[in-house]
């Protein structure tokens, strides 16, 4: 799918981190500190925020809206859509989304979806918020992304637990006339074993066997209902498909790669997104890595990214990101791009930034 909403801009972004933080050389001890020092020289990551054992990701949402909307000094009857993009949801029934337009205080007359996506969320996040806004049916719609991925992940899993971090994340999508937004999205449901949770639902019920800790890849631990990853295929799939929809977008915008003042990837690891810049022939200085204080949020990595170089010591000037591609890739699988405008959008400093 490819095509060009009008009318319609990110106005602000907010990102919500949990105060505690994860070491990873805090892990030697576990995992080994020769293994320990390999991954993180592959992945980036010195450390990662996580959520509390009562924190969930409607949670670390609704603190970024808050921001939001204080900043923004929101009149809250004028947003009448509410979208939250995770794979952590309060429960099972009902949606999430509508226990956060309570607890935000927005009217009732607001629709409010669930969308269950991961690393490659904030895009169709933002593309379902913009056509619900491009539509005419909402003036303003709140985007909340966010996940507690930790809590899908077994303790003793060193490919996982060195990598995922948690984070939630607010964006205000609204009419503004003269601003467009293009989109690329793509799914492929024949690779949906590379990244899956496979028992717990109700396709696999929890049962005492599927809880049970086993042995995987190079003596990782974890049940059938933590999070397993194919790696390598996943690797094989950013750099193919990730570079492929950056390109893609690119062509449809008639833009080069040098037009473009601010690229925006979905943080996976330092090693998958050195690869992606390097086929794609990207100057480092409009694609920043922030993923050593994070590590990858998930749905949140993109407006992380954006939200926290903006608020750093780096200080990106978002007032020169007229022409922007943000891309993210992950389960289902998933991916796609959007082309935009981000140099009026307001971006807040993240709340409990690690410097």
């Amino acid at each position: 799918m490819i095509c060009t909403l009008n009318d319609v801009a990110i106005s602000a972004i907010a990102t919500y981190l949990p105060p505690d933080t994860l070491e990873m050389d805090s892990l030697g001890e576990l995992f080994g500190e020769d293994k320990v020092k390999v991954i993180r020289n592959a992945t980036g990551v010195d450390r990662v925020h996580v959520a509390g054992e009562s924190e969930t990701a409607s949670d670390e949402c609704f603190e970024a809206a808050q921001l939001l909307i204080e900043r923004e000094s929101l009149d809250l009857s004028t947003i009448d859509g509410l979208v939250f993009v995770s794979q952590t949801f309060d429960y099972v029934a009902p949606a999430t989304s509508i226990i956060l337009q309570d607890r935000l205080g927005l009217s009732k007359d607001t629709v409010c979806f669930d969308v269950s996506f991961g690393c490659s969320g904030y895009i169709n996040g933002v593309y379902l918020a913009a056509s619900m806004v491009a539509s005419g049916s909402c003036e303003r719609v709140l985007l909340l992304a966010g996940d507690t991925t930790t809590k899908m992940i077994n303790k003793a899993d060193r490919s996982h637990r060195m990598v995922f971090g948690d984070c939630g994340s607010a964006s205000l999508i609204e009419r503004i006339e003269g601003k467009d937004m293009s989109f690329h999205i793509c799914s492929n449901g024949a690779m949906h074993k590379s990244v899956i949770v496979p028992a717990g639902g109700f396709r696999n019920p929890s049962t005492e066997e599927t809880r049970k800790e086993q042995e995987a890849e190079e003596g990782n631990i974890r049940s059938l209902e933590q999070l397993n990853m194919d790696g390598l295929a996943v690797f094989n799939f950013i750099v193919k498909d990730g570079a492929g929809s950056v390109r893609t977008i690119l062509d449809y915008m008639n833009w080069s790669i040098d037009d473009v003042d601010f690229f925006a990837f979905h943080q996976a690891t330092k090693f998958t997104f050195e690869r992606l810049i390097k086929k794609l022939k990207i100057d480092r200085e409009k694609a920043p890595l922030n993923i050593a204080n994070y590590g990858n949020t998930g749905p949140t990595s993109v407006p992380l990214l954006i939200t926290d170089t903006r608020n750093n010591e780096t200080s990106y000037d978002t007032s020169s990101y007229k022409k922007v591609i943000l891309s993210a890739y992950g389960i289902g699988l998933s991916w796609g791009s959007i082309a935009c405008d981000l140099s009026e959008t307001r971006i807040y400093k993240p709340i409990n930034q690690s410097l």
